[in-house]
């Protein structure tokens, strides 16, 4: 009864280098192959594939003789011998619905007749020679994630599986970093999209590091108007230095498009055009708004000095601008705040107390919330909660330029903040909050209960119980782990 659920889930790591055990320091498999060879193994002879739904490679395949057989144009046999025991244990795999898999070609040819619903790609960062498959078309495709995409480098050609892919709902499209960091716009989609002949119908679409001449993709590769949920991580404007995009216009131009089931939007780009979405669109649910990586170290291969913008003083379209703040706040609360469940905001806005009224005034469906704020007093925390009657998490942000607030939560002595959260909490009897983060200290709330007051011996108050957590605690909650750079 347990065999069927115990491979519903396989996955298989792969190293690059042979790992020792912590306790007596042999290596792993000594005596036989590697753990992920001989779990393969295990899927090739055994009779569990059958029962495997989801199947992902992971890790790194270190290829033996690679540049030799590559200059000669040969694939190396380990190579071949891999991606022929993959091919076997997918086509074993009778219910397989979900694959997850590294660079190896020869197991194409085989997944055209699969009942495959989730592909995951990861491409090869390496720019040695080597063949370069053509992925076919999955009729049962519904869900397409590809990353480290480099045009540099010999990676498969995904063009046919997404103009035939008839039922592909969900694509996550990850370039490799190098280009941006270079300033150097090798990527043309019509590589990917060319072969369309007629926009896909995608509900959910995920973007990250891509860095090109804006041609109008939105509108010539699929159909904005189904589109449910949109995701873009580094994928526009820099803030701060914009050297890297001193010669190239990729701004989205969200006012030529139309967005009317969009009900998730997510970006590390808080600007003019983010204010332009928010304000075209309406009924939103959830927005987060990431606060984007800074880099301060030049090009290594650049010999222009730093601009007075790196140096320290801010573009006019920062995050430190107050004016910019309040208008996404405004766009926030006018035209979303009766769907609005879950809102991330970046922690340099410090907001005020008039931007607070305005979000828990116009938001009161808001369930879990984030933001930056400078509370010094926790009957602050007392007048909010019971304006958030739904509200289950709420996140006070670090100032990550200023280590105030978060000096002021960790002056307080032990035991203080669960007493005062507590009571904070509970003059709502059903109040659903169970998590807060007060900078980087996290609590979790329980119930109401009957608690001594240590300063009036029998005297019994009513608070919330509240307990200190670590991060792991919450890492399944949307607040906290939608705030990455993740796709």
């Amino acid at each position: 009864m347990t065999l069927p659920q115990l491979y519903t889930n396989v996955t298989l790591r792969s190293y690059d280098s042979i790992r020792y055990s912590p306790q007596d320091g042999r290596p792993e498999g000594c005596g036989m192959g590697s753990p992920f060879v001989m779990g393969l193994n295990g899927l090739v002879l055994r009779n569990v594939a059958s029962y495997v739904k989801r199947l992902r490679f992971v890790g790194e395949w270190k290829e033996c003789d690679s540049e030799e057989c590559y200059r000669k144009g040969r694939v190396p046999d380990s190579t071949m011998m891999l991606n022929t025991l993959v091919r076997v244990a997918i086509e074993r795999s009778s219910a397989l619905k979900e694959l997850w898999y590294m660079k190896m070609s020869s197991l194409l040819d085989g997944l055209a007749q699969s009942q495959i619903r989730s592909l995951t790609i990861r491409f090869s960062s390496s720019r040695s020679p080597r063949p370069v498959a053509i992925v076919p078309p999955l009729l049962s495709l519904v869900s397409l994630r590809v990353s480290n995409i480099d045009p540099t480098c010999y990676e498969d050609d995904i063009s046919h599986l997404l103009a035939r892919s008839r039922n592909l709902r969900e694509l996550s499209l990850i370039w490799s970093p190098r280009m941006r960091e270079a300033g150097e716009p090798s990527v043309h989609l019509d590589s990917l999209f060319g072969k369309l002949d007629q926009p896909l119908t995608l509900t959910k679409v995920a973007v990250k590091n891509l860095y090109h001449h804006d041609e109008g993709w939105c509108a010539r590769y699929y159909d904005p108007s189904m589109t449910e949920e949109l995701t873009f991580i580094n994928s526009s404007e820099n803030h701060g230095d914009k050297r890297a995009s001193a010669f190239i216009d990729f701004k989205l131009r969200y006012s030529t498009i139309s967005l009317p089931r969009l009900k998730f939007v997510r970006g590390d780009n808080a600007s003019r055009q983010f204010v332009e979405l928010l304000a075209k669109t309406k009924g939103l649910e959830k927005i987060y708004i990431i606060s984007p990586k800074t880099e301060n170290k030049p090009e290594s291969n650049s010999t222009i000095p730093h601009s007075p913008i790196s140096n320290g003083s801010s573009p006019p379209n920062s995050l430190s601008s107050d004016t910019l703040r309040d208008e996404h706040i405004e766009a926030i609360t006018q035209n979303h705040g009766q769907t609005l469940r879950h809102l991330l905001l970046p922690p340099q806005w410090r907001l005020t107390s008039d931007n607070i009224a305005l979000i828990v005034r116009n938001c009161p469906n808001l369930e879990q919330l984030a933001f930056g704020a400078d509370f010094d007093k926790f009957s602050n925390l007392r007048l909010l909660v019971p304006f958030l009657p739904k509200i289950f998490a709420l996140r006070l942000l670090d100032n990550p330029d200023n280590s105030g607030f978060r000096d002021k939560m960790h002056e307080v002595d032990d035991g203080r903040h669960e007493k005062m959260i507590g009571s904070s909490t509970s003059a709502r009897e059903g109040s659903k909050i169970r998590w807060m983060e007060l900078a980087d200290l996290l609590f979790e709330i329980g119930k109401v209960e009957p608690m001594e007051d240590p300063d009036n011996p029998g005297k019994m108050n009513y608070r919330r119980s509240v307990r200190k957590r670590d991060r792991e605690a919450v890492e399944d909650v949307d607040i906290w782990k939608l705030d990455s750079y993740k796709v």
